[in-house]
Formats: structure tokens, C-alpha cells, sequence
């Protein structure tokens, strides 16, 4: 069996003993282990990781500058990143994220969320290295063989699937209390595209991918998404920054462009008022609309942190109420045509 191989990179001995103990039993982990930008950069072409955790606050190269290094070189570029850093501010974690990170750890971090998010990356990176050499395959032959078209067609869907479950996966961990929230989104964006006259690939793609649009969650404290009560002005601020960490995150990862068009736009408005872009009105992609009628409504009926749940009927006149200026309107008559199918969802998934 060939193992998985991790490298740390900490310029802090004692760091790096404590992340092998914690990833060392794995048997199909194989450890390594650099206290320095400069010590990765001369060896790690001779022997790549297929994951490494690294630091951000280290003498001459950092973290950033070792990661920016990785980027520029072909064969390196795909190497997954997560940080793991004591550094905790949202410009940190922003610039993570856009330098090609594809997941942020606070120290001191917890066992089984560090053991599940490094499980869950070492998942996706094995599907996309599958997907990578499957394609080269077919690359190769498609020209003379027919049937391979069709079994390269169901094998990404597979591993699309296998991917949006891992990210899922790594969703929950920071986001728990949402329960069946995600599944019964998916579920009405399907309905809301059907009724919007949708073809049925758009209709099976935002099904699935609109689960997916909190994402950008997991680079957000959990002592603000469980915070109790209302959001300081800077703390809403941090928290409306999700859309892009779920943009740069899914991009990292490959997936199809809906996906990234509903986790950066679902909180657009229809009147210009949303955020992070201010798009308004056909400006804002059709998938994320549909998404934010879908997980507003949901929202609003669940129970969270900082607020009760609102009753079937006041969650229904808040739609009605902000229809042509939060949501289409166009997609609120849709809601209200397919409402019983909305409530049948509801049963079936609390």
C-alpha cells in the first residue's frame, strides 16, 4: 500500500513533534518533516508530499513566500497547503486563501478537527490525482475509442460527487448546528430551477452543487459562527468574508464554475444591496438567485445561535415581503407555485 506522504514544516521543533505524534499512528500516513522555507524549497523535488502542513511565522522564508515559491513551478503547484498558525486575524486567513492555501488551522488546534481536515484534503487530493491520470489516458485514446468518452463522463461525476461530499465533510466542522440545513437547500434550488424553466443538466448540477454554498465557513472563528446575539459591525464584516474564502477554495479545488458562482454570489441582492459585489438585478448568476431564495427561506426556519426559528408563515411573507428587491420576483412566484413541494422537502429532511 502506498501511504500518503505529509510533510510539516515548522520552524518550532516542539510543534513539529506534536503534529507527528497526533498524524504518525495513521498507518497510511507516511511523515516528514523541514523547520525551514529553505531546507523544502533544495529537497522537494526529489521527493513530493501529497499534503503539507505548514507555518506561517518562520525566519527567512515564511510561509506565504514558501507557498508563493510552490505556485511557480509546474510540477509543485498542485501540492495541497494547509496552514497551521497562531496567527488569527481575517487579513491572515483572507491572504492564506488567496495565496492558493486550501485550509487555515488556528494553534492551539484540536486533535480530531485537525485529523478530519487532513483527512478530508488527502481525500480530494487523491480523486483529483485519479482524475488526473485517468484524463491523461484518455487523452491519449478517445480518438479511436467511442466508450471511453462515456466512461470518462461517468467517472467525473463520481469524483465531482466525491468531492463536494469531502467538502461537505470539511463544511460541518465548523458549521454543526446547521443539521439537514444544506441538504434541504439543494433540494429547493432544484425545484426553483425547474419551475425557472431550466434545462435538466443545470437543474442536476445546482442540486448538487448549492450544498455547497456556505463553504467559506471553515475559515471563519467558531466563537463568531456560534456566536450568540448580533454581529458587531467588524465581526459582520469577517463573516460576510466567507463568500470569498468559498470562491478561492473551490477554485483550489477545480470544481465546476456554478459551484464557485454560488458560494461568491449567493448573498447578492436583486436590487444592488447585497453583498460582496453589489450585482444586481441579471448581473447575479442564475444559480446563485435561485440559491439565495433557497437558503434565506431555509434560514430563516432554523434554529441557530443568535436567533429562534421563524414560523412557516412568517418565513413565507418574508419572501413575499423582499420580492424585487432582496429576490427576483420571477423566482418568488415560483416559490409560491411550488410551495407544497417546498413543505413536502421540509418533512422529510428535519
Amino acid at each position: 500500500m502506498n501511504k500518503m506522504k505529509i510533510l510539516i514544516v515548522d520552524d518550532v521543533l516542539e510543534n513539529r513533534k506534536i503534529l507527528s505524534s497526533i498524524l504518525s499512528p495513521i498507518e497510511e500516513y507516511e511523515i516528514q518533516m523541514a523547520s525551514n522555507g529553505n531546507s523544502v524549497i533544495e529537497n522537494i523535488e526529489d521527493d513530493i508530499p501529497d499534503l503539507i502542513l505548514l507555518d506561517i511565522m518562520m525566519p527567512d522564508i515564511d510561509g506565504f513566500g514558501l507557498i508563493d515559491y510552490l505556485k511557480s513551478k509546474d510540477n509543485l503547484k498542485d501540492v495541497p497547503v494547509i496552514f497551521i498558525t497562531a496567527l488569527d486575524s481575517l487579513e491572515k486567513k483572507v491572504e492564506a486563501f488567496s495565496k492558493g492555501g486550501i485550509d487555515y488551522i488556528t494553534k492551539p488546534f484540536h486533535m480530531p478537527e485537525l485529523l478530519g481536515r487532513v483527512k478530508n484534503q488527502l481525500m480530494i487530493k487523491n480523486l483529483q490525482n485519479e482524475l488526473k491520470a485517468k484524463n491523461s489516458l484518455l487523452s491519449e485514446r478517445e480518438k479511436h475509442l467511442e466508450k471511453l468518452v462515456q466512461d470518462k463522463t461517468e467517472k467525473l461525476e463520481s469524483m465531482t460527487l466525491s468531492i463536494v461530499t469531502a467538502l461537505e465533510d470539511a463544511n460541518f466542522y465548523n458549521d454543526t448546528d446547521t443539521g439537514n440545513h444544506i441538504r434541504r437547500v439543494s433540494e429547493y434550488s432544484a425545484i426553483l430551477a425547474l419551475g425557472y424553466g431550466c434545462d435538466e443538466e443545470f437543474i442536476k448540477k445546482i442540486k448538487l452543487f448549492a450544498s455547497l454554498h456556505d463553504v467559506g465557513k471553515v475559515g471563519i472563528s467558531d466563537n463568531l459562527l456560534k456566536k450568540p446575539g448580533k454581529y458587531t459591525d467588524q465581526e459582520r464584516i469577517e463573516m460576510q468574508d466567507h463568500v470569498r474564502i468559498g470562491k478561492k477554495i473551490l477554485e483550489n479545488s477545480g470544481i465546476d464554475p456554478m459551484a464557485i458562482n454560488i458560494a461568491y454570489y449567493h448573498h447578492e441582492k436583486w436590487d444592488g444591496t447585497g453583498y460582496v459585489n453589489g450585482l444586481k438585478e441579471y448581473e447575479i448568476p442564475l444559480e446563485a438567485r435561485i440559491v439565495a431564495v433557497a437558503d434565506v427561506y431555509d434560514a430563516l426556519m432554523s434554529r441557530r445561535s443568535y436567533k429562534a426559528p421563524f414560523s412557516l408563515e412568517e418565513s413565507k411573507s418574508f419572501l413575499l415581503t423582499h420580492a424585487g428587491s432582496h429576490f427576483e420576483k420571477k423566482l418568488i412566484d415560483i416559490f409560491i407555485d411550488k410551495y407544497s413541494e417546498f413543505i413536502s422537502v421540509l418533512e422529510r429532511l428535519s
